[in-house]
């Protein structure tokens, strides 16, 4: 709620003159408040939030309100307590006409997203909910946004990204390239953990290809790789090897037991699936192997082409011999 203060303070002080006249009112014997009616209104709002019965927009709008009516009622209190003895309120008898006190509701406008998402960029952005076991994640969570700037982004346009995954982060309020594009080292690791696959969002380039597409506003220290945004995911992977027998990818030069555990991840497990990519295909197979574009171009496929034709190639003849040297 501090937040909510500093950002709402000329309305919080309005709320609090209307509340202090109002008092003082009462305490002469004018119309008096519903102060019960307030105080349970009051402790009904801020248990829902306590309790977290509401979260996200709705809880930020009843804090808000909480605000507001905690300023009225102290304003109230104060307000009695002057007329109680007798004490006349100078300062506030001139002001009196312009805080429109046969209509306060313009002392009291609700506030426009235009105004909370403008100060949530420019400061501190809200604070958003805790997810299940935050404070045990290594590194540090990204600051979030308790709605998106206007239009969220279609953050599935980032390589490695899905609809579950879209939808994991705008839980932690991550709408926008341009939060992903300002992601500290601590913050990737955070994320990485909290999506339950830590190094991915590294060897994916979340944070560069977030960079790019929000274009040269966003704050990062280099410019994303275009092979990862030129790449294309392969249309011929597969959740599991045909008949439960992958092929030894090993058998291929410059593939070696780390490269063939991240294809099959991949879901590449055959050497016909790597002969039939296309060039973008293969773009993103390098991207997601950590090995050149052109090692894959001109060495993986061209042998795969020849493995999956049941031939042979030299770097094949020579494992399959120190295999057998090894049997013996």
């Amino acid at each position: 709620m501090l937040y909510l203060a500093t950002q709402f303070a000329w309305f919080l002080f309005a709320a609090f003159a209307v509340g202090l006249v109002f008092g003082w009112l009462s305490g002469r014997g004018g119309p008096r408040g519903p102060v019960a009616g307030l105080a349970i209104l009051w402790a009904a709002l801020a248990a829902l939030v306590w309790f977290r019965l509401v979260n996200d927009q709705a809880a930020f709008w009843i804090e808000t309100a909480l605000l507001y009516l905690l300023a009225y009622a102290a304003g109230c209190l104060i307000g009695s307590l002057f007329a109680s003895e007798g004490e006349a309120l100078p300062a506030l008898a001139a002001p009196a006409p312009r805080l429109a006190l046969p209509q306060p509701a313009p002392a009291l406008p609700a506030p426009s997203k235009q105004v909370v998402t403008a100060s949530a960029h420019e400061t501190e952005p809200a604070p958003m909910p805790k997810v299940e076991g935050e404070h045990a994640l290594a590194g540090k969570r990204p600051a979030g946004l308790p709605a998106a700037r206007g239009a969220a982004d279609n953050l599935k346009l980032i390589k490695g990204i899905g609809p579950q995954n879209e939808g994991r982060l705008q839980v932690l309020g991550i709408w926008h390239f341009s939060q992903i594009a300002a992601w500290t080292p601590q913050n990737v690791e955070w994320v990485g953990a909290y999506l339950a696959f830590p190094g991915r969002i590294e060897r994916e380039e979340w944070v560069k290809q977030a960079a790019a597409l929000a274009g040269p506003a966003a704050d990062v220290p280099a410019p994303v790789s275009t092979a990862v945004l030129e790449s294309k995911r392969p249309a011929n992977l597969l959740p599991a090897a045909r008949g439960g027998k992958p092929d030894d990818l090993g058998l291929i030069d410059g593939v070696g037991p780390a490269i063939a555990e991240k294809l099959n991840g991949l879901g590449i497990w055959h050497f016909d699936q790597i002969a039939a990519l296309g060039p973008e295909e293969l773009r993103f197979l390098a991207s997601h192997t950590d090995i050149a574009e052109h090692a894959i171009a001109e060495r993986w496929q061209a042998e795969a082409k020849i493995l999956a034709a049941g031939g042979q190639t030299e770097h094949s003849r020579a494992a399959k011999g120190k295999r057998g040297k090894r049997k013996r």
